[in-house]
């Protein structure tokens, strides 16, 4: 995978993208391999626009693996990029 998820949203905000330009809520994460560190970021979500419950999510990627059961899980941003995800 090329470059951070953030860094994808970085360069989607500067080329204008409207929905990147409201801050990332949370990140889309997909269990990728066996461990129960194995997770990737796929995406970002961001709070729906007008104040409209819920969220709009953007996929980057989607995880091709033997280990991906269809689970996405979103994780607020932190700043240290070691994440504990319970799943």
């Amino acid at each position: 995978m090329e470059g951070s998820t953030s860094e994808r949203a970085s360069r989607s905000a500067r080329r204008g993208h409207e929905d990147d330009k409201r801050e990332i809520a949370y990140y889309v994460r997909a269990k990728t391999g066996p461990g129960s560190q194995d997770w990737s970021p796929v995406g970002v979500a961001f709070t729906r626009k007008n104040g409209q419950p819920g969220f709009t999510v953007k996929l980057n990627t989607l995880p091709i693996s033997k280990d991906w059961n269809g689970n996405l899980v979103l994780v607020p941003p932190r700043e240290d990029s070691e994440e504990d995800i319970d799943e």
